[in-house]
């Protein structure tokens, strides 16, 4: 595995499998709507990081977007992406999320796996 690699957990791929349905298989920037049998180009893109422990499945850090162009232009335009997230959430929201991302969560992947599971059972 390089450096530049993510490690992604059984967790991320629920989250990823949630948030794509969640939001319909469309993208939050561009709005080109995607379909299950072929989103690949669809990503989970966050906000704060994954290293957020805290806000690594948070709804508010998480958004479905292209993964070129869209995902690929916020993360080299990173005020573009912070005013496109403060007007999605507004500043209360944007602000709290913030201060969530800030603030230390033990990494706990079983307790994550079981709400997880539950949230796509609600969605299906």
């Amino acid at each position: 595995m390089g450096i530049f690699d993510i490690k992604l957990r059984k967790t991320d791929r629920l989250w990823t499998q949630y948030k794509r349905i969640k939001e319909k298989y469309m993208c939050q920037k561009c709005r080109r709507q995607y379909v299950p049998d072929n989103c690949a180009n669809l990503h989970v893109a966050h906000f704060h990081g994954r290293g957020h422990e805290n806000v690594r499945f948070d709804e508010e850090n998480t958004l479905c977007l292209c993964g070129i162009p869209c995902h690929r232009y916020f993360d080299t335009h990173k005020t573009e992406f912070k005013a496109f997230m403060r007007e999605r959430l507004g500043d209360k929201a944007y602000d709290l999320l913030d201060l969530r991302a800030h603030i230390y969560k033990k990494r706990d992947d079983k307790a994550d796996l079981i709400i997880l599971k539950q949230l796509l059972k609600q969605e299906r």
